[in-house]
């Protein structure tokens, strides 16, 4: 029987997927992760023709700028938003 990955799914997968799903799970706080991340992040300069360090987000960009925003501002501080309706509803 072939497995499939349900994202929304069924959808099939080739075996060297699922083999490299059977795999354990690294840290992500472990030195074999630190070597990938590095890896990357040397590609993501290249790509970029960058020699400043780029930062990967972990997350969509209304995750970002969610984090952008709340760490701009202590609580209690005074604040004005002005969004478009899209905007709006994601932020809400």
């Amino acid at each position: 029987m072939q497995q499939n990955l349900r994202i929304p799914g069924p959808t099939p997968i080739p075996p060297e997927v699922a083999e490299a799903m059977a795999r354990p799970m690294i840290n992500h706080r472990g030195p074999e992760f630190a070597a990938i991340i590095a890896r990357v992040s040397e590609g993501l300069q290249y790509f970029f023709q960058t020699s400043q360090p780029v930062l990967g987000f972990p997350s969509s960009g209304s995750g970002a700028m969610e984090a952008a925003i709340v760490n701009s501002f202590s609580p209690g501080d005074a604040r004005l938003a002005i969004a478009s309706p899209g905007l709006r509803r994601r932020s809400a």
